[in-house]
C-alpha cells in the first residue's frame, strides 16, 4: 500500500470518527427521530420479525428486512433501529467520496467532499432517526459512485456493483425507481451509441437486477391494491400550497440555498455544459429522477408527506461534490487570494450545515420528545412485571407510536381508537372504566388529552400514578 493510499485512508478513518462524535453531540440534544413515520417504521420491523407480516404493506420491504432481522439479534426497539441508520449514515460518507473521486480525480476536492459530508445536516438527522430515507441515499450513493467510475473507464465490476446496489435501495423507496429507470435509459443509449463500451450480457445483467423486484413487487401487490395510490391519496390531502412548497423540486431547492450547498448547482451546470460525457452522463443520472418525479407529482396533484427535505436528501448529498469542487477553487479561480478565499467558503459552508442541524433538531422536538421515551421506559417496568396486563393508549393521533416504541412492549397496547379516524373510541368519555379493564384486560391506562384526563382524574375505578409530560398514566383500582 503507497503513502498516497494510506493517507487516504487515514483522513477517511479521521472523517468517521469526527461524524461519530458530531452525531453524539446532536443524539445528546434529543435529536431522536424526525416525524412519527420513524416509530411507525420500528413497529412495522416488529411486526415483521415477530410474526413475518407486514404491518404497512404498501412500504417496500427492504427497511422491514435489514431492521426487523436487527431485532431478533438485540430486541430493543428503540436502540437497535437507530444502529442500523447511523451504521447506514456512515456508509454515505465514503459513498459521497468516492463519487468526488470519481468525477473529479482532484485530491482537494475529494478531502472538502469528505468533511463536508461528515457535516451535512440531512445525513447527520437521517443518521440519528429510524426513517428508512438513509437506508435508500447510502446504497444509492454506492450505485452512483459505481456507475461514476463505469463512465469513467468501462469497468464492468463497477456497472456490476452499481446494479446491485441499486436494485438493494429499489427494495427501500419507491424514489430508487427512478433512478434505476434513468441508469437503464444511459445504459441503452451507450450501448446503441457506443456498443464497444458496453456487452449485451452486460446490459440484459443490469436490466434484470434493476426490473425484477418493482416487477414483482407491483405483481404482489396489484391483486391486494396498488401500493402507489396508498401514498397519492394520502399526499393529495394538501392545499395548493403545500403541493407546490412540498414538491421536490422546490424542497431541494429551498433546503440546498439554506445549507449553501445549493452554490453546487452552478457547477454541476457548468460541467452539464462544458464537461466531458462521463461528467455530463453522470449529471443526466443524478438529476434528471428529481426533476422526472417533481413533474409527476405536480401532474397528478400530489405532494411529499411528512418533512419533505428527508425524501430528497439523495439528491443533497449527490450536489456536495459539486459544492467541494467550487469550493476548491478548481472551476473559477481568484488570483492570489484563493488559499483564503477558499478556506473562508469552507468554513461559512460547514457552519450553514451546522446551523440547518440546529434547526432540524429544533423542529423535529415534536417528533419523538423525552417524556414520551420515559413514560415508556416506565411501563417497560410496570409490564415487565406483570406481562399478561393490557395497556389502554390514547390513539386518536399518531403520539402514542413512540410510547410503543419506547416501551418495548407493543403487543401489551389496546388502542383506545383508530388513529386519526373518527370512529368511536373503545372508551367514550363518561363511560364505565371497569367494564373496558374487565372485558379488555387492561390494568394500565394512559392518556394525554384535557377532557380524557379530566373523565379519568374524576372516575372511582382508576388511580393515577405518574405525568410524563401531557401523558398521564392511569392503573385500575382493586
Amino acid at each position: 500500500m503507497n503513502s498516497h493510499r494510506r493517507g487516504a485512508y487515514a483522513w477517511l478513518i479521521l472523517a468517521l470518527a469526527l461524524a461519530v462524535a458530531v452525531e453524539a453531540l446532536f443524539w445528546s440534544r434529543g435529536l431522536w427521530a424526525v416525524s412519527w413515520d420513524d416509530s411507525s417504521r420500528t413497529l412495522d420491523a416488529y411486526e415483521w420479525a415477530a410474526r413475518g407480516r407486514a404491518l404497512i404493506p404498501p412500504w417496500l420491504p427492504g427497511y422491514r428486512v435489514c431492521v426487523g432481522l436487527a431485532l431478533r439479534l438485540l430486541p430493543d426497539l428503540f436502540i437497535t433501529p437507530r444502529i442500523i441508520t447511523f451504521v447506514f449514515g456512515l456508509i454515505a460518507i465514503p459513498a459521497c467520496v468516492w463519487i468526488a473521486h470519481e468525477l473529479f480525480q482532484s485530491r482537494r476536492t475529494t478531502l472538502i467532499t469528505l468533511l463536508l459530508s461528515v457535516f451535512f445536516s440531512q445525513r447527520i438527522a437521517l443518521s440519528l432517526s429510524p426513517v428508512s430515507s438513509i437506508l435508500f441515499t447510502a446504497p444509492m450513493l454506492v450505485a452512483m459512485a459505481a456507475f461514476a467510475r463505469w463512465l469513467r473507464i468501462q469497468d464492468r465490476r463497477a456497472l456490476w456493483a452499481c446494479a446491485i446496489a441499486a436494485a438493494l435501495a429499489s427494495t427501500v423507496r419507491y424514489e430508487a425507481w427512478v433512478f434505476d429507470v434513468a441508469l437503464l435509459i444511459i445504459c441503452v443509449r451507450t450501448f446503441v451509441a457506443e456498443p464497444n463500451k458496453l456487452k449485451v450480457s452486460d446490459l440484459c445483467f443490469l436490466s434484470v437486477l434493476l426490473c425484477t423486484f418493482p416487477a414483482a413487487w407491483m405483481m404482489e401487490m396489484t391483486p391486494a391494491g396498488n401500493p402507489v395510490s396508498f401514498f397519492t391519496s394520502a399526499s393529495r390531502q394538501h392545499s395548493t400550497i403545500e403541493m407546490l412548497t412540498k414538491n421536490p423540486l422546490v424542497e431541494f431547492l429551498f433546503t440546498n440555498a439554506l445549507t449553501l450547498n445549493l452554490a453546487g448547482a452552478a457547477t454541476a451546470f457548468q460541467i452539464a455544459r462544458r464537461g466531458n460525457p462521463s461528467q455530463r452522463l453522470f449529471i443526466a443520472a443524478a438529476f434528471l429522477p428529481l426533476l422526472c418525479l417533481s413533474l409527476l407529482l405536480l401532474a397528478i396533484n400530489s405532494a411529499q408527506t411528512g418533512p419533505a427535505w428527508r425524501d430528497i436528501s439523495v439528491w443533497s448529498m449527490l450536489l456536495i461534490p459539486f459544492t467541494a469542487r467550487l469550493l476548491a477553487g478548481e472551476v473559477w479561480t481568484f488570483g492570489p487570494a484563493q488559499r483564503a478565499l477558499t478556506f473562508g467558503a469552507l468554513v461559512v459552508v460547514l457552519c450553514a450545515f451546522l446551523y440547518d442541524a440546529v434547526r432540524i433538531t429544533r423542529d423535529s422536538t415534536w417528533a419523538f420528545p423525552k417524556y414520551d421515551r420515559v413514560a415508556g421506559q416506565y411501563l417497560d417496568t410496570l409490564i415487565s412485571s406483570t406481562p399478561e396486563a393490557k395497556v389502554l393508549i390514547e390513539s386518536s393521533l399518531f403520539f402514542f407510536v413512540n410510547v410503543e416504541v419506547a416501551s418495548q412492549h407493543p403487543d401489551s397496547f389496546v388502542f383506545n381508537s383508530i388513529p386519526e379516524q373518527k370512529s368511536p373510541p373503545l372508551l367514550p368519555v363518561g363511560s364505565s372504566v371497569r367494564t373496558i379493564a374487565q372485558t379488555q384486560r387492561v390494568k394500565f391506562l394512559i392518556f394525554r388529552t384535557p377532557k380524557y384526563k379530566d373523565f379519568l382524574d374524576h372516575s372511582p375505578d382508576v388511580v393515577r400514578l405518574r405525568d410524563f409530560g401531557p401523558w398521564s398514566l392511569y392503573k385500575v383500582a382493586n
